[in-house]
């Protein structure tokens, strides 16, 4: 175990004591669930900085996904025309994820690469077939 000292404020470290001593506390175990604390919303914040898409990536998806769009009235006609890029979409939550045919992977939400789930069940008149939340598709289709 570390033992490390810092140099802090005497006005400051009385003000933290008096708080640590009313919630009968050390401040040793106050600093050290803060460090903790602190390390744990670095991690996270770097696990989801790592989950960022290449910018350049993003756009090679949107163009495909734009000209699978393009041909395209129905999920199914979507469907298999993602499929002829490689790509399909799944449902997830109560949206799309883009994942790549071959491997499965989720690489994009929809509303990363073209329309939300919402616009594209308003431009295609139904839900997503076997998407786990069809109320959903319901609420969009009810709204003008």
């Amino acid at each position: 175990m570390a033992e490390t000292l810092f140099h802090c404020d005497d006005l400051l470290w009385r003000r933290f004591a008096a708080l640590c001593q009313e919630r009968d506390e050390t401040p040793g175990a106050v600093l050290r669930d803060l460090v903790r604390l602190e390390v744990q919303r670095c991690e996270r914040h770097k696990a989801r900085s790592d989950e960022v898409i290449d910018e350049r990536l993003l756009v090679r998806l949107r163009l495909l996904v734009a000209e699978a769009l393009a041909g395209s009235e129905t999920w199914g006609q979507l469907q298999k025309l993602l499929a002829e890029r490689g790509l399909r979409f799944v449902p997830s939550g109560g949206g799309l994820v883009l994942v790549e045919t071959a491997t499965g992977k989720a690489i994009a939400k929809s509303s990363q690469v073209g329309p939300a789930y919402l616009d594209l069940v308003r431009r295609f008149g139904a839900g997503f077939p076997g998407h786990p939340r069809p109320g959903l598709a319901v609420q969009a289709l009810a709204r003008p």
